[in-house]
């Protein structure tokens, strides 16, 4: 039997599910960080390792890799020619890569219209109209991804730095970030020359942590984050009553934090990004020839 694969990998980690020709879910699968533009080696090695181990929760040599249709939605993907390349060094007899918002989508939503806020490491915010599906945002942490975790991080080490500059007044969790460097500003500046987007995001929970006990620099770099969620939500839902739902590491805190107006029309998930790319696999790959 020629199996199928989904695939969701992420700035954080990877999960694949190996299934049969009809869906069902035989075995599981988890690994590091999978975006491919950030980190492409390192991502290939991690895809592979998960596939590899839902294989092997599966009861199923590893080898039956090569024979696989595989579904994946990868952080990444919607840059450069990366999906392409990815596509070449994965064992499987076919696969389809798209971004991984393609996944949560499915997951979230089914085949419905509707719209997501995905927001953890990254963000990306994708929705389905008639059929069409458009994303907005995604673009990396650079130059993109308000909201999401690295960018947060990211603003709250040149926060440390300007306070100990004496630029802006420091807070307790300023104190806090710089005491984690020995209060050497020569240490955040290595870090973030080298920091993945995912060793940002490690900081963004003190930063909602913060918040909760009003700290000024904590509240201010939040405030900033929420505006830029909903600036994009409202951009993307279609109508003043459309639900959307809001996923990923950051998603449920930001659900506590955006206007009531908003807050009111988030629906619960029907399933997750990995779920989304094994009903994908299914749609995509069930009715292939099998050997």
């Amino acid at each position: 039997m020629n199996y199928l694969v989904g695939v969701d990998g992420g700035g954080t980690g990877c999960r694949a599910v190996v299934c049969d020709r009809t869906g069902k879910q035989l075995g599981m699968g988890e690994s590091g960080a999978a975006n491919i533009m950030t980190n492409f080696d390192a991502a290939q090695d991690n895809i592979i390792s998960a596939c590899a181990a839902a294989f092997q929760d599966a009861n199923l040599p590893v080898s039956l890799l090569s024979q696989a249709d595989a579904y994946l939605g990868l952080a990444g993907a919607n840059s450069g020619n990366y999906s392409e390349r990815t596509a070449q060094n994965l064992p499987f007899r076919n696969c389809i890569i798209e971004n991984d918002a393609v996944t949560w989508l499915q997951g979230a939503i089914g085949s419905a219209d509707g719209a997501v806020a995905i927001i953890g490491t990254g963000s990306v915010f994708i929705y389905r109209v008639k059929g069409e599906v458009k994303t907005v945002g995604g673009w990396g942490y650079m130059v993109g991804d308000l909201g999401s975790g690295s960018r947060l991080g990211r603003a709250l080490l040149q926060e440390a730095l300007l306070t100990y500059d004496g630029i802006h007044d420091g807070s307790d969790l300023t104190a806090e970030v710089l005491a984690q460097f020995d209060n050497d500003p020569n240490d955040i500046v290595e870090y973030a020359h080298k920091a993945q987007p995912g060793e940002f995001g490690t900081f963004a929970p003190l930063i909602f942590e913060y918040a909760k006990q009003r700290d000024p620099i904590a509240q201010t770099i939040l405030r900033k984050a929420v505006n830029d969620v909903e600036e994009t939500l409202n951009a993307i839902l279609i109508d003043k009553n459309q639900k959307f739902c809001m996923l990923g590491g950051l998603g449920k805190l930001y659900a506590d934090l955006i206007n009531s107006n908003l807050r009111k029309r988030i629906q619960p998930p029907l399933g997750d990004a990995v779920s989304g790319a094994a009903a994908l696999a299914v749609q995509h790959f069930s009715k292939l020839e099998v050997s």
